[in-house]
């Protein structure tokens, strides 16, 4: 069960505990994309109450439903986080309906918000940067062998936060030279080559630093109490602290799926074959892969046709 956004005697508690078990079961979504598409269902609680206060989901109506998106977008600075509001709302929608506390279906109401999922570039390193920061990293501590383990499985393998926490202790194939990746995301398990060097770095932090806890997981916390990782921030804040300290300046975006970027990217640009790149990523679609195509600008202009009219 996902923890709500809030649960100080709160009245609307039960709803969205509700809500939470039919993204669960009916939906079957992923505990990281439920917490999201909650947060989007508590928002528009919240706005539905303080606009009109008293007054029951019953009550609710296609002026509120659209005066609602209409706030929710102006908080939105991305094509993104538009689509996923408009998205989010529009699946709480259809919830009410189909729990019985609306007898209509709202979500049509909701407006389509344009998005173009291939505009924009992905956020990514260098892969020099990258290396930078892995070296950076020294190998007294225990904290610094498992900081540097964690970099250089995220960085040479592509795996997702969730993916790498999601890591046991058996899913580790010495001999074959490859580690077993739970499904998360595309809901389908696989296997990532690992690197010398990387297998190096997880035989170091097993022998030398692991905590001495009777866990089936691979990567552990050094903050009390001693276990696995609950939730993607304390990966994602070991990934922007060695980027920091290896000099690498960082804006908003950070943490493991900039590594996964830069990977990516990385094997493009080494003309690794796209669907090579697909599998090791995990991706069902070969679409999404493309997107790293476009950073490719030299391979690119390779197989550009002449501008008609042009000079030969």
């Amino acid at each position: 069960m996902l923890p709500l956004p809030r649960v100080d005697d709160d009245p609307d508690t039960p709803l969205l505990t509700s809500f939470s078990d039919y993204l669960r079961k009916a939906r079957g979504l992923e505990p990281k994309t439920r917490e999201g598409v909650l947060l989007g269902g508590r928002r528009f609680l919240d706005w539905f109450r303080h606009h009109h206060p008293g007054q029951d989901l019953e009550a609710l109506a296609a002026e509120h439903v659209l005066a609602a998106v209409e706030h929710r977008l102006s908080l939105s600075a991305t094509s993104g986080t538009r689509t996923a509001a408009t998205s989010h709302i529009r699946t709480f929608l259809r919830f009410l309906c189909w729990a019985g506390h609306h007898d209509q279906d709202l979500a049509a109401v909701v407006p389509r918000t344009p998005h173009w999922r291939l505009a924009h570039l992905p956020p990514r390193l260098a892969w020099d940067d990258v290396r930078r920061a892995i070296d950076a990293i020294g190998a007294t501590t225990p904290v610094d062998i498992r900081d540097r383990a964690v970099l250089l499985l995220l960085a040479t393998t592509g795996i997702r936060n969730g993916e790498l926490r999601a890591i046991q202790l058996q899913d580790i194939d010495w001999r074959a030279g490859e580690i077993f990746v739970r499904r998360t995301k595309g809901k389908r398990d696989r296997v990532a080559p690992l690197l010398d060097e990387t297998g190096a770095a997880l035989a170091d932090y097993i022998l030398r630093a692991r905590p001495k806890v009777d866990s089936p997981y691979l990567f552990l916390s050094f903050t009390p109490p001693l276990g696995p990782f609950k939730c993607a921030s304390p990966v994602s804040r070991i990934v922007r602290k060695r980027l920091r300290h290896g000099g690498i300046e960082l804006g908003w975006v950070g943490g493991a799926h900039l590594l996964r970027h830069s990977l990516a990217t990385q094997l493009v640009r080494q003309r690794r074959p796209i669907n090579e790149v697909a599998d090791l990523l995990g991706h069902q679609s070969i679409n999404t892969t493309a997107l790293y195509v476009k950073v490719a600008t030299s391979q690119l202009a390779e197989v550009a046709l002449p501008f008609p009219g042009g000079v030969a």
